[in-house]
């Protein structure tokens, strides 16, 4: 599956993105933001792509700008008899953040999941110093429907971790207003 935006392309993961993902994926300002805190080599990262790309129960997609990558998104733990699904977005590249990228990937995975898949609910975890991320998603119609007290741990402080859900209903609703 190939989704197309004006801003942004999403894409299957092809081994070629590997070296690209390692060195986002090691990068310090990046993972205040992503629950990896271990080093990735292209051994690992090879690895989780090999492990994810056959999965039925995890898609995972590049995101483009103009041919060049800059991101990942995907929809992981997909329970097909509840029809929900785990959210997750990247913008690795500073270089694109505040472009409305972000929105217009969620917007079309949002899509993907409600549209095409048939599932019913869509959450995400998101930590809350990542307030850019939070306006994001609140904008694509996320709700915050609880919060995990300080269950991530970054640089010497403890912080709280958010949990947001939008539901099939909600998302047809949001679409039909646009």
């Amino acid at each position: 599956m190939r989704l197309e935006g004006k801003l942004a392309t999403i894409r299957p993961m092809e081994f070629s993105d590997v070296k690209k993902f390692v060195y986002f994926l090691n990068d310090e300002k990046i993972k205040d933001y992503l629950s990896l805190v271990f080093p990735i080599n292209q051994y690992l990262e090879e690895e989780w792509i090999k492990k994810h790309s056959i999965s039925h129960n995890d898609l995972h997609f590049a995101v483009d700008v103009e041919g060049s990558l800059i991101g990942s998104v995907g929809l992981m733990s997909i329970d097909w008899i509840a029809r929900s699904a785990e959210f997750g977005i990247a913008i690795y590249d500073p270089n694109y953040w505040n472009r409305g990228i972000g929105t217009e990937v969620t917007q079309l995975m949002l899509k993907y999941a409600f549209e095409y898949l048939n599932l019913n609910r869509v959450w995400l975890r998101v930590f809350e110093n990542n307030q850019r991320a939070i306006r994001v998603y609140e904008k694509c119609g996320f709700i915050q429907e609880g919060r995990m007290r300080q269950a991530r741990y970054l640089k010497g402080q403890y912080l709280d971790v958010i949990i947001m859900s939008i539901l099939a209903d909600e998302y047809w609703r949001i679409k039909s207003e646009y």
